[in-house]
């Protein structure tokens, strides 16, 4: 679920679809950019406590695709 929802996040960020924190990667810092991963993956609850090293994968991810 969390992959799955990772790559659909992705989507929306390439989309620039809105979501409750608003991302602008011109304006905002990497700090923001995680609270914007956080709030999107926020409906997707798991009991292995991982989230600060998905949020970090992700963050490498979208790092990839700006190169």
């Amino acid at each position: 679920g969390q992959i799955c929802s990772g790559v659909s996040l992705l989507r929306e960020m390439k989309n620039e679809d809105p979501s409750a924190v608003t991302y602008s990667q011109t304006r905002h810092s990497k700090a923001s950019l995680k609270e914007e991963i956080s709030e999107r993956m926020s409906g997707n609850l798991c009991r292995c406590g991982a989230y600060p090293n998905i949020v970090d994968a992700i963050t490498d991810v979208i790092a990839l695709e700006r190169q």
